[in-house]
């Protein structure tokens, strides 16, 4: 059953910074807002819509999807996980496996990695049910930092949270998973190219030429094949300094609330890792240091 109801985000995670900044900005946009959160936000900020949720209970996820359906009339065609739970690792990192601190690993996991995963399980099932008369965007973002890249001193058990979801969101945008559920525009030499032109070298070449030559081949193919439109975006962002580096605590809401909105309303998945500076936009950091 298909909704051609209103546009809807659902905000997971609805905090005073990135998540009033995205109510307001995406009800300004003429979407309705659902937020949902442990506690309620102080100010309203456009949100039509709060619900309590305990993140470290990944199992009540999706009946957050389930009352913006009811409430709102509608399924989500935007989602962001903004939610996020950090505590300095012990001295000794490793004892957080250790039976009597287990318990802290499981509820860091389960709001920064479990959760996010459910949500995103739940915002594809959302998408799929969107009519095609709906125009929201399909876009599930992930609020990261860069310790899916660079490791940082006590924030092991952080890291493993947003390395997991990273994971995830570039698994499914460079293996195109629901590519066939809507109109992609390749802008790759084309397969059968690459079919004939192993063909050629593996008549002509010796196999250890082939495997270079093939690799090679398919770099550039990587390279150039980032650019389509499917039917359902997904990122994971990231604001930075002008130089690279972690923002930290200086992460702005309205500078995320921008690149979130242009994110939700491009045709074109953009790159997974989408890094940005305040008031500069996207800047690629990571071309040579990638996963």
């Amino acid at each position: 059953m298909t909704s051609s109801g209103p546009k809807i985000i659902l905000i997971l995670g609805a905090g005073p910074n990135i998540g009033a900044a995205l109510a307001k900005a995406f009800s300004a946009k003429g979407y309705q807002v659902a937020s949902a959160s442990r506690t309620p936000p102080k100010n309203n900020d456009g949100a039509a819509l709060h619900i309590p949720v305990d993140l470290t209970k990944p199992d009540t996820v999706p009946g957050v999807f389930e009352r913006v359906r009811k409430e709102l009339g509608g399924e989500v065609g935007v989602v962001v996980y903004n939610a996020a739970m950090f505590k300095p690792d012990p001295a000794d990192p490793l004892s957080l496996f250790a039976p009597e601190s287990i318990q802290t690993y499981h509820d860091s996991q389960s709001v920064n990695a479990t959760s996010a995963l459910v949500s995103l399980h739940e915002a594809v099932k959302s998408f799929r049910n969107l009519a095609a008369s709906n125009d929201a965007s399909k876009t599930f973002i992930f609020t990261g930092n860069m310790l899916n890249l660079k490791t940082l001193k006590g924030m092991l058990n952080f890291g493993l949270g947003k390395t997991s979801t990273a994971y995830a969101i570039r698994y499914l945008v460079e293996n195109k998973i629901y590519a066939a559920e809507g109109v992609s525009t390749y802008t790759s030499i084309p397969f059968f190219f690459f079919f004939f032109f192993f063909f050629f070298l593996f008549s002509f070449s010796s196999l250890g030429s082939l495997s270079i030559l093939s690799e090679a081949a398919l770099n550039k193919r990587s390279q150039t094949d980032h650019s389509y439109a499917p039917d359902k975006r997904f990122y994971y962002a990231d604001e930075r300094n002008a130089d690279g580096l972690p923002v930290g605590n200086a992460v702005s809401g309205p500078a995320a609330a921008e690149e979130y909105l242009k994110l939700a309303e491009q045709e074109e998945q953009g790159p997974w890792l989408y890094t940005f500076v305040k008031g500069e936009g996207y800047k690629d950091f990571e071309t040579h240091g990638r996963l």
